[in-house]
Formats: structure tokens, sequence, C-alpha cells
């Protein structure tokens, strides 16, 4: 039996049930978050970070869009939707069982993954404040730069802040990402290309009936891996390993990088900058007990350890060498940090130290 590996109708409506955006996107949006006044906190942030990072974005970027958890949603679950369809393209996942029981094992397969993946959209949902989305794998499609509404609210009340500040933080951090993409257009080719080469072996060497047999034949470790997060690198095994750690490597530098800038050019507007910094990273890790287990078997904790170690390498070189030595990352992939240089910055300038003095080309 043979077909999509994911019940997609299922992965929607658990997004909606879990994101409770019915009434959360119900919730008038203060005046700040209207087309004009969000468009031109961008513009602001754009030129701040410009300013800062020294970074020459190529082209326009897209305008910020205030958005609902359900419109959130529906973005998120287009990007895995395109995931998913990268890895189905050339082989279809299936379930050898004879007689009807095939059948019936795929759909509750089906099932069970819909399940899981709509489980972490809607959770994911309740807590993202903006995302730069754009497509890593299949046609390019323009870029959107959105701002979840009701939970930039929510959390500007919990961290004590006035909202327009908030927003002005925030959108330093969503716009920092639109700019490294359009300063490094390959950027998107280089994830693009480590996701599609992860996603090309997954298809040549898992199935279904494979994973079954390598969770039943070591279930204490599948947990453990389950319970850190590390769901990914459990499914796609050793040989899948370096493509992992590339992949996470970029991400991590992509997020640190953000939220370097993202405290660095609001110096001049947010004078205790380390404060709301403090707080913020209090509201990541204030999960109940409940929303922790989920966090954690969805490997939604690998984001928070990505903007951690991210930023504390940035910090690092930025403090040794500044930030003109920083932008070295964005020159090709070649220049981006390993997983074990993003714990050791000065390894890191060590040897991307020497490619920043190179002689130019004669003309």
């Amino acid at each position: 039996m043979t077909g999509s590996l994911v019940d997609w109708r299922t992965a929607e409506r658990v997004a909606a049930r879990v994101s409770g955006a019915p009434e959360a996107d119900a919730r008038r949006s203060p005046p700040s978050l209207g087309t004009e006044p969000l468009a031109a906190t961008c513009i602001e942030a754009e030129a701040l970070i410009r300013e800062y990072s020294q970074l020459d974005p190529a082209g326009a970027l897209p305008r910020g869009e205030a958005v609902g958890r359900a419109e959130w949603t529906r973005a998120a679950l287009r990007t895995l939707g395109e995931l998913g369809g990268e890895l189905e393209r050339e082989r279809s996942f299936d379930i050898s069982l004879p007689g009807p029981l095939g059948g019936v094992a795929r759909t509750a397969v089906r099932l069970g993954v819909g399940t899981e993946v709509g489980l972490a959209a809607g959770y994911a949902a309740r807590r993202v404040l903006g995302q730069y989305d754009l497509a890593l794998v299949g046609p390019e499609r323009p870029p959107r730069l959105l701002f979840v509404a009701p939970n930039l609210v929510g959390a500007a009340a919990e961290l004590r802040v006035g909202f327009e500040l908030f927003l002005r933080w925030v959108a330093l951090h969503e716009t920092t990402h639109a700019i490294q993409f359009a300063a490094a257009p390959w950027l998107r080719a280089h994830l693009g290309d480590l996701v599609h080469r992860l996603l090309a072996e997954a298809r040549a060497g898992i199935s279904l009936r494979d994973l079954a047999r390598r969770l039943a034949a070591n279930p204490r470790g599948a947990l453990t891996s389950f319970l850190r997060g590390d769901l990914a690198r459990a499914i796609a095994g050793p040989r899948q390993a370096p493509l992992l750690d590339s992949i996470q490597a970029t991400m991590t530098v992509v997020e640190g990088h953000a939220e370097h800038v993202m405290d660095a050019a609001a110096a001049e507007f947010i004078p205790e900058v380390s404060v709301l910094r403090e707080r913020l990273e209090r509201r990541r890790r204030s999960r109940g007990p409940l929303e922790t287990i989920v966090a954690r078997l969805l490997g939604l904790d690998l984001k928070l350890r990505q903007y951690e170690l991210g930023k504390r390498f940035c910090d690092g070189v930025v403090e040794r060498a500044g930030t003109e030595a920083l932008n070295r990352i964005w020159d090709g992939s070649e220049r981006l940090p390993s997983l074990d240089e993003l714990q050791r910055p000065a390894a890191w300038l060590e040897r991307a130290a020497p490619l920043a003095t190179e002689p130019a080309p004669s003309s």
C-alpha cells in the first residue's frame, strides 16, 4: 500500500484545535500592528540592522504582515508539506503486511503522523512571535515576514513591557533573518541542498518497517533520543549524521546571529536590553510539566538550544574581533562554523581569519 506518509487533513484539524486560534485571533490587535505602522516598524528595524551589521541585502525585503495563529499555522503546514513532498517525490513509504492488514496499518500510521505534525504546528502556534517564511526545497516562492499578533500581545504583557517597544525589538530579530538571506543569496541554496540530500538519503534508506524495527531493537535509546529532541537523528541513523550536523550548525548560526543583532541594534532605544533579554529567555523556558514533555517529544527544545549557543558564539566573535569578523560567516558556506567551532569562537576565528586577509583578485 503506497501514498503519502502524512494525513494532512488530520494535521490541519489537530493544529487548529491545539493552537486555540479562534479565540486568540478574535481579540483586537493594537494599532501598531496595522499595515502601515508595522511596515514603518520593519523599515526602522532594517535601517538599524544595516547600520550595526554592515550587511547589504540585495533587493527589497518583504513587508511585515500581522497574522493570527490560524494563518501562521497554515504557513507552517505549507512548509512542512513542501518538505514532505520532497521526501515522497521518488519513493512511497510502505508497510508490508498481508491482505487488508497492510491498508489498516498504513491508515493508522498516516493518522498518527498527521496527528503529530498537527500537534507540533499547533503547539508552536501558541508561542511563536514571528517568522521569516521561505521555501527551502522545491520551487521558490516569495518569502513572507510574519508577526503573530495574539502571541506578541500576550508575551509583552507577560514580560511587563510596553507593546510598541517589544514589537520593535522582535522586528529586529525577524528582519535580521530577511536581511541574512537577502545579503547572502547562497544561504537558501546551501540549506536547501543539505535538506534535499538528507531527504534523498532518507528516501533511499528508510521505510516504516525499518523504523519500527529500529525502535523495537532499542526502545530505551529511542525514548532517550526523543526526550532530547533528537528525533530526526534517531530516525536518520549514523549515515545522515554529518548532514544533520551541518543543518543544525547552519540554523544555529542563523538564529544566533539574529539574537545577537536583535540586542545590539536595540541598544539605542532599549537602555536595559539585558533585562528584557533575561525575561524573554525565562519565558522561553517557562513551561508547565505537560508543555515541557510535549516540547521535548516534538524536538522543539532544539530551537532554544540554537538561540543560546548561536548567540554565545556571535557575542564571543564580536568581543574578540568585532562585527566585521563576524560577517565572514556570510561570505560562503565554507566559512560557516562547525558544531564544534560554535562552542569555541576563538577556534573559528583562527580558521576564518586568513580568509579575510586574502588579496582581492586583480582586475
